[in-house]
């Protein structure tokens, strides 16, 4: 009978182990969030260098949605590629909804240089629109900037 008891606490205890207690999804609208990487965004990078983008964004998985746009970096031309990845704590629920991004990944593709990749981390309220923003990194990853969606 002690080996029964002590294999059901140990099972119990294995299965409590496997549950994510405490974690629930937070819904937010795809649609119009704020803190979606869609429309205008404007940032002045570490080296003073004005960026603006201008960004559409669709869909893609439970965890992601793609990004693609235009840009200017200094005056120079971009075209702009990517993904922003949800937060592990969050997932979507339905179509129309998506996690709260928290980590975004772009590609700015520049006529005549290379490539710059833009890796960016939320920072974001649900009060405001206007509190949404991003901290982001050009390649050296020593300087961060923030890029901040403009108010059309």
């Amino acid at each position: 009978m002690k080996r029964l008891a002590l294999a059901l606490l140990v099972v119990a205890a294995a299965t409590a182990c496997n549950r994510e207690v405490g974690l629930t999804p937070t819904p937010i609208s795809f649609a119009d969030h704020p803190g979606i990487l869609r429309g205008a965004w404007s940032g002045t990078t570490a080296s003073d260098q004005t960026l603006r983008l201008e960004l559409s964004a669709t869909y893609d998985t439970a965890e992601t949605y793609t990004v693609a746009g235009t840009g200017l970096l200094d005056g120079d031309s971009l075209t702009v590629t990517g993904s922003v990845i949800g937060g592990a704590v969050h997932r979507y629920l339905q179509a129309q909804t998506t996690p709260v991004p928290e980590t975004a990944s772009l590609i700015l593709k520049r006529s005549g240089a290379a490539d710059l990749r833009l890796n960016c981390f939320a920072i974001g309220d649900d009060t405001s629109p206007a509190a949404w923003t991003w901290q982001c990194f050009l390649p050296d990853y020593r300087h961060p900037f923030t890029l901040t969606k403009d108010t059309p």
